[in-house]
């Protein structure tokens, strides 16, 4: 299949006229940033990022990646349980986030308030060309061993998965652990919001992982990337300046990226055979 460019000024534009207006009736601090683009992109190399493709996006928040997809013509689906996270205040429903509304009436796009893990996916056999899941997995508690074969329902055949998480054992985490320190997230985080339902990170996984799952599924991996978003903002480095942190993420970013299993963040695409 041949791959198509992505052109990130068009994601802007297309962010400053169909989305900024509602984002600032709304006054929602939702933004286009390296991440979301770099997601468009991998779309757009599939030829997904168009018309007539649909989109499901599990654990989407308030993210500014699906109702950009929408703005590009995708046919947009955002399953979440909007209880916390993703931009959402912890304790609300998607019912008490007016601008999800917005998204429905204004962008045309379908909103489903669910626990994806818990309830089957209200969507058709074979009716979606790609699942994306960013930064959820690691919150789940559950096994997600049904949330997958629904995945694996839903997706056409030729259609794809594309899963991004935090990885485990980034290159700060493997130095930590050398002098003793977790790989986990902070302990206070996890005894201080524990109550009554803790929505932090559960389990991180690795890239081979991530893997694991597509192949238990049926899905063929087409491509593995590492980049490092999360460690240009990394809590564990906050004694250090914050221009500071982000130069050096920065600057090692185009290196680390060659390692996948070294960066601060992990994406597996995969396609269903």
């Amino acid at each position: 299949m041949k791959t198509s460019r992505f052109d990130p000024r068009r994601a802007r534009d297309l962010f400053e006229q169909r989305l900024q207006p509602i984002l600032t009736e709304h006054k929602a601090g939702i933004y286009l940033d390296a991440r979301n683009e770099f997601y468009l992109s991998l779309l757009a190399e599939q030829r997904l990022l168009q018309s007539g493709k649909h989109l499901i996006d599990l654990g989407a928040g308030l993210s500014v990646f699906g109702p950009l997809c929408r703005a590009f013509g995708m046919d947009v689906t955002l399953i979440d349980d909007f209880g916390g996270g993703g931009g959402v205040e912890l304790g609300r429903t998607g019912h008490e986030t007016p601008i999800l509304e917005a998204f429905r009436q204004r962008l045309g796009m379908q909103i489903i308030c669910e626990n994806f893990l818990e309830s089957p996916l209200p969507i058709a056999d074979a009716s979606a060309d790609i699942v994306t899941c960013f930064h959820s997995l690691e919150h789940w508690h559950h096994s997600p061993k049904r949330l997958f074969a629904e995945i694996a329902r839903v997706v056409r055949p030729g259609g794809f998965v594309l899963i991004a998480t935090p990885n485990a054992v980034n290159i700060r985490k493997r130095a930590y652990v050398l002098l003793g320190r977790s790989n986990f997230p902070s302990l206070k985080e996890w005894y201080d919001l524990g109550d009554p339902i803790f929505r932090g990170h559960v389990r991180e996984p690795v890239i081979r992982d991530l893997h694991e799952l597509m192949e238990w599924n049926h899905f063929e991996v087409t491509g593995t990337y590492g980049r490092n978003f999360i460690g240009r903002r990394s809590e564990s480095l906050s004694f250090l300046p914050g221009p500071l942190t982000s130069a050096i993420a920065a600057s090692s970013d185009r290196v680390l990226r060659l390692f996948p299993s070294l960066c601060s963040d992990i994406h597996v695409m995969a396609r269903k055979v």
